[in-house]
């Protein structure tokens, strides 16, 4: 614990010879969706970091602009029903009526979750996308059809990981 403290600070720490490097933009987002899916508590501390140097500061910017189309699946959520299904994390809205699948990558043409379950009527959007997304239950499996313009990587709406808003009708 005081290593992973130490290295989000942005400390190298020694130990038998080998050193922890502080940890990459990309290991800061990762982070942020384990915490989420596992219910700890995230609320501040990616926020009020002080940029001091240009490795800081483009770290800052790519976590900021991760949060800007993603964070209402990490920030004040509770953990999935399920944390993980092998690429796959989850975290729900409070009230429940909203589940955030979030894949590591890209998924490709389709999302298949054997954890998923939406309830007939459920919308399926992605993050950043403004278009819902055409979904199916077949049987245990849940297959979501992701947008055929995000097959090229420019059209992502962010970098690394991708946020799949499965809201439940009223």
């Amino acid at each position: 614990m005081a290593a992973r403290l130490l290295a989000a600070l942005g400390f190298a720490l020694f130990l038998g010879g080998c050193a922890l490097l502080p940890p990459t933009a990309e290991d800061r987002v990762v982070e942020l969706i384990e915490d989420a899916a596992a219910g700890r508590s995230i609320a501040g501390r990616y926020h009020n970091l002080d940029p001091v140097d240009e490795a800081s500061t483009a770290q800052f910017i790519y976590v900021e602009e991760w949060l800007d189309v993603n964070g209402e699946a990490v920030l004040e959520v509770l953990p999935g029903p399920v944390p993980a299904e092998g690429a796959f994390r989850f975290t729900r809205s409070v009230d429940g009526r909203t589940t955030y699948l979030i894949s590591y990558g890209w998924p490709g043409p389709q999302v298949r979750s054997r954890v998923l379950r939406p309830v007939p009527g459920s919308t399926i959007t992605l993050l950043g996308w403004s278009d819902l997304l055409p979904w199916e239950q077949l049987g245990g499996v849940c297959v979501i059809t992701t947008p055929r313009e995000m097959a090229d990587e420019e059209n992502h709406p962010c970098k690394q990981a991708f946020v799949f808003k499965v809201t439940a009708p009223k």
